[in-house]
């Protein structure tokens, strides 16, 4: 007799799990046993396992809320894990559990862009989608499920605010679900496995016309540790900001990423003051292929694990992007 797998849903809020209240507009209300009665399609799949960890809004997670689901994934005796929860952090969260989990079961976050009450609300759809994916034997360690896609966590970005095709990829998903069956494009990320419990304070600025960088003079006393600026293009400051992120990175790590939706960090084409050639050489570290939002989380887990080969760690990671 075959043995029916098991499904671990976590449940942390978002617009997955949200209904109208007595308040004007819609809050997380839905737990996560709700969530898996609303598609009764599911109980083909799996047996299920249930809890709703949080009832947030996305933007209110944070790093060791995630490291925890993460250590509770580990745990799970399920044969895959789904992460449910809002959509405006999911790309932050999914990627931070692929660098913290090390669990041999896949670990899949998804969502919903419609609530439950709106016409063609998507929850359902992308829960029973994820499960496929939780199910799948060739899934990787993390993966991320939308609109019948899989993401890599390490690549995908929420690039609209209300779209059901509201996640995308530089170089396309992974994979996808195609009646009724997943169906890969690329072979899937494993997990990094690091060691998660403490982070620290990592600052994000994103460099503007006609600004003169007083914000990068006042990271230190603001209590940050490392600071990470989303640069023009291929890597490109003005000459008095890069003058200032020098002088900032000579007492802490600063990292250099685009502000551009998609395509790498440079490292030796632009050869002018403020070029990458330029920063590079005044001591910012390029982050490859990996967004500012995402390679802050990296910087962070780094930095907050001790690690003193952070520079080579950082740098062998955006390789790979």
């Amino acid at each position: 007799m075959t043995k029916t797998p098991v499904i671990q849903v976590f449940a942390l809020g978002g617009t997955i799990a949200m209904t109208p209240g007595d308040q004007s507009g819609v809050t997380p209300t839905l737990s996560a046993a709700d969530l898996i009665r609303a598609v009764p399609a599911l109980q083909s799949l799996a047996d299920f396992e249930a809890e709703t960890v949080a009832q947030k809004g996305s933007a209110n997670l944070d790093f060791s809320l995630v490291a925890e689901v993460c250590r509770m994934a580990e745990r799970s005796s399920a044969d895959g894990i789904i992460i449910t929860q809002g959509t405006d952090s999911m790309e932050e969260t999914a990627f931070l559990a692929s660098l913290l989990y090390s669990g041999k079961k896949p670990l899949v976050f998804t969502g919903a862009m419609r609530t439950s009450n709106q016409p063609g609300a998507d929850g359902p759809a992308n829960l029973y989608d994820a499960t496929l994916v939780a199910l799948a034997a060739d899934a990787g360690s993390v993966s991320l499920v939308m609109n019948g896609e899989v993401h890599d966590p390490w690549l995908v970005a929420k690039e609209h605010t209300s779209s059901l095709q509201a996640f995308t990829s530089e170089h396309g998903p992974i994979g996808g679900v195609v009646e009724g069956e997943v169906r890969w494009w690329r072979n899937a990320r494993m997990g990094a496995g690091m060691k998660g419990g403490k982070f620290v304070p990592v600052a994000l600025l994103s460099a503007v016309l006609d600004d003169d960088g007083r914000m990068i003079q006042n990271i230190i006393e603001l209590g940050y540790k490392g600071l990470v600026i989303e640069a023009y293009g291929a890597g490109h400051l003005s000459e008095v900001w890069a003058d200032k992120a020098e002088a900032l990175g000579k007492v802490m790590p600063v990292i250099l990423a685009s502000r551009a939706r998609a395509g790498r960090v440079f490292e030796g084409t632009y050869g002018y003051k403020g070029a990458e050639i330029d920063l590079i050489e005044r001591g910012l570290l390029p982050s490859g292929g990996l967004r500012g939002r995402k390679a802050r989380i990296l910087l962070s887990l780094l930095l907050g694990q001790g690690d003193k080969n952070w520079k080579e760690t950082f740098t062998a990671a955006v390789k790979s992007v």
